[in-house]
């Protein structure tokens, strides 16, 4: 103990003699320590913290889909639900959830109104994530309504709802007592709360209230999304198996639903988090080479410090020490060295996340909050150990394996090391070089991929354009005429503002996951063939969205106000939709039947129009073949309205539509968004990863110069005589300059070509995780490779322009 003690107390000493190399080593270190973790500890708030449920890891995301490609809404029939809870499978219990939200209108005594989003749980919901209740209690079994579609609808017992936590603190001031009061909705009559659900349950992501419902276990509509609790141990691999012959029973019994579906389960976190986890991820690794090519720098640094101090250990090996005290010596210095970064990178770390967050990732899922628990310190700790390890193992290896003579020879008057310490810097010069590329290369590829998906049309404009989500209060406006009336009106008052271009409104807005019909169809004149049926999404529109949203039409026409509910069935369809079903025939003169699980033979929709692809899932996917119908036929309440505008900052038209919809129904919760900002929140953790990798690899370029440039002025400093002399000699600065040069291009040389080696197996592994990237693309890697020869370059010409001006007189006087 009092040898580690007499170890650390020297360490101190020598490195509070060095000052210059204290800062240049601690500060290098504390920049890959501090990114390292500060990734980590999103990686650790996203991925691996446990959802805050009771055994979270049985808990499964459940979704369904065609193996061989068809449309389909990717959800789970109420059928397939039962199934699953009848099976033997290793389910303890599956419960559905409503798709979409319902959007309602909470009324509040002396407060404006507010949207409300709450969903339908079937029977167990409460039970499934083990979270007691804030207050109140759970449905009960006789609580579960038989109709899914929402509050006030279907026979049964009067339906009655529980209150987030968040919504029971924001909107109710954490009355406490709440329980049994009744909610007031514009939509359907008063409804009473019977618990507050605890505070850490968040499923689906920011729902208000949940409703009772009980599906109908014969009902084959895919509209459910669903988790599944499985028994402890169950591996993903072994459900899946028994899911498989769960949908093989269904398919024998459901032929047209079923056949050829398959079960699509993870676990609940991972669809929680999404594709943020594979940006995460690739970032990670980014970060994990950065902290190696940090460490690398330090080495360095720490190998030509060894170098000069070859006559002190050369001294105490002749007084008897031996090599193990020697190397017990230097990792004690590289570990004080360690601990300094390491505390400054956890501040950094912190400072980091912070930063990030104030960037947008809090709004990314579970990045709400990263907190720096244990596991962010148990990983800093280990960063801790590795980084002293490695810093301290190449010169302590170095000088321990030297013999005493050799020492001697490297510690004299010029205090310069030999060859061997010049060979090994060369080599972590080389992997500097190799990392600078990697890392650059990696950024190009995430900047890329955000450029390509920025540069995405996504079928229709966003600049100029407001949405506005809207619904007629139910109490007052009833039936599809007086529906399609309250529209007509609202239309015409938007249309009369002052800078407004176009008005128009749809069931569902592109790039916000609402979910769309998926429906199967028979073109008049053709026979239904089950075994390769034709799937398409049906979307509901108004006259006037194509020419609001920018969508063009390509043919025929657009809806009008004589498309009605007594006038011959229309519809639109995509370019998507005639590319895969209309080829050969003319769309205009073509007519189809439509719905799910059987078609409506008596009813055959004419086609008017073909109109541009628009991506609807999000931009990095391809729009699917589509319909759209008319909202003259098929009235829908709820609706987001589309408002062009002439105005180059469409959110300064939002009073006035605030005004105008006020005018109309004072009582109604209005949101309004600019179309711009939605498609640029679909981007926000795309944007995120390359600002990362942007900085990571600006911070690699600047560690690999700082690198290459204190190898070459240590290699000018071991030939400075040798300098001396040649210039004595006749030799030209230039020729110096050119002789110094070229240690230095080659070792860039070796580094770039191991570099794109490593960038491009490096880049096959995450291309399939980044949009339109391609690990062979050479415009990436031409251009990685160009921006580290040239700032290596000048890293090296910098001390060979110095050793080229040295006066020869003044060193050989010297020596």
């Amino acid at each position: 103990m009092d040898g580690v003690v007499q170890d650390l107390r020297y360490a101190l000493r020598k490195l509070a003699g060095a000052p210059a190399f204290m800062l240049a080593a601690v500060s290098t270190l504390a920049i890959g320590i501090g990114a390292t973790t500060a990734i980590f500890s999103t990686v650790n708030a996203t991925l691996l913290r446990p959802l805050p449920y009771t055994h979270p890891d049985d808990l499964i995301a459940a979704r369904t889909t065609y193996s061989d490609g068809r449309v389909t809404t990717g959800l789970l029939s109420p059928a397939e639900l039962a199934r699953l809870n009848g099976s033997n499978a290793s389910i303890v219990r599956a419960v559905g959830i409503t798709s979409s939200a319902f959007d309602v209108t909470l009324l509040r005594e002396n407060a404006a109104p507010v949207h409300a989003g709450g969903y339908a749980v079937g029977e167990g919901f409460f039970d499934l994530f083990g979270l007691p209740m804030t207050l109140g209690s759970d449905f009960t079994h006789e609580q579960q309504t038989p109709i899914a579609r929402g509050p006030g609808q279907g026979q049964g017992p009067a339906p009655v709802i529980v209150l987030s936590h968040h919504a029971w603190t924001d909107w109710f001031g954490s009355d406490p007592q709440i329980v049994g009061k009744t909610a007031r909705f514009n939509e359907f009559p008063a409804t009473v709360i019977v618990g507050v659900a605890a505070r850490d349950l968040d499923v689906p992501h920011d729902a208000d209230f949940w409703a009772n419902a009980r599906f109908d276990p014969q009902d084959l509509g895919h509209g459910l999304s669903a988790i599944l609790r499985t028994r402890p141990g169950t591996t993903i691999e072994r459900l899946r198996s028994e899911l498989a012959v769960v949908m093989t029973g269904l398919a024998k019994d459901f032929p047209l639903a079923d056949e050829g579906r398959v079960f699509v389960v993870q676990p609940l976190v991972a669809s929680i988090v999404g594709d943020l986890g594979p940006t995460l991820i690739v970032v990670f690794a980014a970060t994990a080479l950065l902290l190696l090519l940090a460490c690398v720098n330090v080495t360095n640094l720490l190998l030509g410090r060894g170098a000069v101090r070859a006559r002190e250990v050369a001294v105490r090996t002749a007084l008897g020490a031996s090599n193990g005290r020697i190397v017990r010596q230097l990792l004690t210095e590289s570990f004080v060295v360690t601990v300094l970064g390491a505390a400054l990178g956890v501040l950094i770390a912190y400072g980091g996340v912070r930063t990030l967050q104030t960037l947008g990732a809090s709004r990314l899922p579970r990045l709400e909050s990263v907190p720096f628990d244990g596991h962010v310190v148990a990983f800093a700790g280990l960063v801790l150990l590795i980084s002293g390890f490695m810093l301290g193992v190449a010169p302590a290896v170095r000088l321990s394996r030297t013999d005493l003579k050799t020492l001697m020879n490297e510690s004299g008057r010029s205090a310069s090391g030999g060859p061997g310490t010049a060979r090994m810097m060369g080599l972590m010069t080389v992997a500097e070089v190799a990392l600078a590329v990697m890392l650059v290369a990696g950024a190009g590829w995430l900047v890329q991929s955000f450029a390509k998906l920025r540069a995405t049309d996504p079928g229709f404009q966003a600049s100029g354009r407001l949405m506005v989500d809207v619904r007629p209060n139910p109490q007052r406006v009833r039936g599809p005429e007086q529906t399609l009336a309250w529209t007509h009106t609202l239309f015409e008052r938007l249309r009369a503002l002052p800078g407004v271009s176009g008005v128009g409104s749809t069931a569902a807005f592109p790039l916000r996951g609402q979910p769309d019909g998926s429906v199967l169809m028979q073109f008049r004149g053709e026979a239904f063939d089950p075994a390769h049926p034709m799937g398409a999404r049906m979307r509901l529109v108004s006259p006037g969205l194509f020419a609001a949203m920018g969508i063009p039409l390509v043919g025929g026409r657009d809806f009008n106000a004589d498309d009605r509910q007594d006038t011959a069935p229309v519809s639109i369809v995509n370019r998507e939709f005639a590319k895969r079903y209309l080829q050969g025939r003319d769309p205009l003169r073509t007519a189809f039947a439509f719905g799910y699980p059987t078609i409506n033979t008596n009813i055959f929709r004419t086609i008017v129009g073909v109109v541009g692809d628009v991506r609807y899932r999000s931009i990095a996917e391809e729009a699917e073949p589509s319909f759209y119908v008319p909202q003259g036929q098929f009235p829908f309440p709820r609706q987001t309205v589309v408002v062009a505008t002439r105005l180059s900052d469409a959110a300064a038209m939002a009073p006035a539509v605030r005004s105008e919809i006020a005018a109309i129904e004072p009582q109604l919760a209005v949101d309004v968004e600019t179309v711009s900002h939605l498609v640029a929140s679909t981007l926000t953790r795309q944007q995120l990863g390359m600002t990362l990798m942007l900085v990571f690899g600006a911070t690699a370029l600047a560690l690999a110069a700082v690198g290459i440039y204190g190898v070459i002025a240590y290699a000018s400093s071991q030939r400075l005589g040798e300098i001396a002399t040649r210039l004595a000699l006749g030799a030209t600065p230039g020729e110096v300059f050119w002789l110094m040069m070229w240690r230095g291009q080659w070792l860039m040389a070796v580094g770039v070509a191991i570099g794109i080696a490593a960038a491009y197996a490096g880049g096959r592994a995450v291309s399939s995780l980044l949009f339109g990237v391609r690990a062979s693309d050479p415009v990436v890697l031409a251009t990685a490779t160009t921006i580290v020869v040239l700032l290596t370059w000048i890293a090296t010409a910098i001390p060979a322009r110095r050793a080229s001006r040295t006066d020869p007189v003044l060193v050989l006087r010297g020596e």
